[in-house]
């Protein structure tokens, strides 16, 4: 598939048909995205392949308490539907460390501060991996969706998986084989987005 039709034609896939992925497969869509930018190449990612419907249904389970318990109401399906697909990657972000960090912290905390939490490159750089992620995946003909919301329950997600600080959840992708939706939501108009500085 074309790059440019690869980034047009992706969209988040919350339906999944109940076939079992590859392995393989799975492996070879997070190797060709270790080839995406991170700050300095940190490459500060790490992902658990999650195939086990125990864990996943623990993982849902701990979304849907937190969920009521914060709300008072029953989670949406938005939240929770990660245990229907056939595999879930959890992506983590390991410890960011840039060359100047301790050369800015000392020199000018609040800079630091602002560079490390603001602008954060070490979260920029896994989200370009999740994106990579998401493209590879489209283009091997699968589905799936990058979920932010289950992360209500990230300290409870991150003890049934074993992620132990500093290390952090910052996301869980469902993938299958994907129930297609009829439309892809629509974009911002590119006027609206940019601005020329000559």
């Amino acid at each position: 598939m074309d790059i440019i039709e690869a980034v047009k034609t992706r969209k988040s896939i919350r339906k999944f048909k109940q076939e079992d992925l590859d392995l393989d497969q799975i492996k070879k869509i997070i190797e060709v995205s270790i080839n995406s930018p991170s700050g300095g190449n940190a490459q500060n990612w790490f992902v658990y392949i999650i195939k086990n419907k125990d864990i996943l249904d623990r993982m849902r389970n701990e979304v849907e308490t937190v969920y009521e318990k914060i709300t008072g109401k029953s989670a949406p399906g938005v939240y929770a539907f990660f245990n229907e697909a056939p595999v879930v990657l959890a992506v983590v972000q390991k410890p960011y460390i840039g060359a100047l960090d301790a050369v800015i912290e000392k020199a000018d905390a609040n800079r630091n501060y602002d560079r490390k939490f603001i602008v954060n490159p070490g979260l920029q750089g896994v989200s370009s991996f999740i994106t990579h992620i998401l493209l590879v995946v489209h283009n091997e003909g699968l589905g799936a969706c990058w979920m932010t919301g289950p992360l209500i329950a990230k300290p409870e997600i991150e003890k049934i998986l074993g992620v132990k600080s500093p290390d952090n959840l910052v996301a869980l992708i469902p993938i299958g084989k994907p129930v297609e939706r009829q439309s892809k939501s629509s974009r911002t108009d590119i006027e609206e987005v940019i601005k020329i500085i000559e």
